[in-house]
């Protein structure tokens, strides 16, 4: 009888501690967070990884997600991300978007007001999550765009994102993107950048593949360049696996 309730002890001793180690183990979370930009007040959210406890120096993914104008609303791109940075070995990011998904048509004529917003939203970010100035912008379809332009418009002086990763740009943005390149209006001492560019069966090819030319034609010494076309894979559909294949890229190059 004493063995046996040694044994029942030794156990029940065991499984209280393995509750007890589970129960203190950093978890992965996603917060809320307010910041302003042009003094409107605006709600983000933050993807933060189990090592966000202990080190606060870790990249930030910005995810530019707005309601789609013309094919079904995609509502889990923000997990998409978070899934691609989880299929990379070793890496931890923080993922950051809008709290919501708002009904945004992007076009070229309203860049610089999207954009700010993002960059105030970084700025929020910088003074309270990270001291890591890696910094990736992320998108498809028109809000891709925005990535572009940010990519090719922003001054070295005022550049925030070292990484780019656009997927299915709208053909107003991609034609603006070459005219931009074309006109050879684009800074030429930048410091060194990624850009991952993707579009499927639903784009423009022609428009695509012109953009793709232009760029690699252009031979930015500061730009590192993939493009890939999904053959297979229409708009709707394109997305996660673009994501994860342009943070691969960037990432672990």
């Amino acid at each position: 009888m004493l063995v046996l309730g040694f044994v029942i002890f030794s156990f029940t001793s065991d499984y209280n501690n393995q509750i007890a180690l589970t129960e203190t183990l950093p978890q992965s979370r996603i917060e809320t967070f307010t910041f302003l930009s042009n003094g409107t007040a605006i709600k983000g959210k933050i993807f933060l990884p189990p090592s966000f406890e202990t080190n606060k120096n870790l990249p930030a993914i910005y995810l530019i997600d707005f309601a789609e104008q013309h094919f079904k609303l995609a509502t889990d791109e923000f997990e998409k991300v978070i899934e691609g940075v989880k299929l990379i070995p070793g890496l931890d990011a923080l993922v950051i978007s809008l709290e919501n998904i708002p009904d945004i048509d992007a076009t070229p004529e309203t860049f610089q007001d999207h954009y700010k917003m993002f960059k105030n939203m970084a700025s929020f970010v910088d003074g309270k999550y990270t001291s890591n100035s890696s910094r990736t912008f992320i998108g498809r379809g028109s809000e891709s765009g925005i990535v572009l332009m940010a990519l090719f418009l922003e001054s070295p002086g005022t550049s925030l994102f070292d990484n780019f990763i656009v997927t299915d740009p709208s053909p107003k943005y991609a034609s603006a993107t070459i005219d931009l390149i074309e006109k050879d209006n684009i800074t030429k001492n930048k410091s060194n950048k990624n850009l991952h560019f993707s579009f499927s069966t639903s784009n423009n090819r022609t428009l695509c593949n012109k953009l793709i030319k232009s760029i690699r034609e252009a031979k930015y010494p500061w730009l590192q360049f993939e493009a890939i076309e999904y053959t297979n894979n229409d708009y709707e559909h394109t997305y996660p696996i673009a994501y994860a294949a342009g943070l691969k890229f960037v990432f672990n190059k």
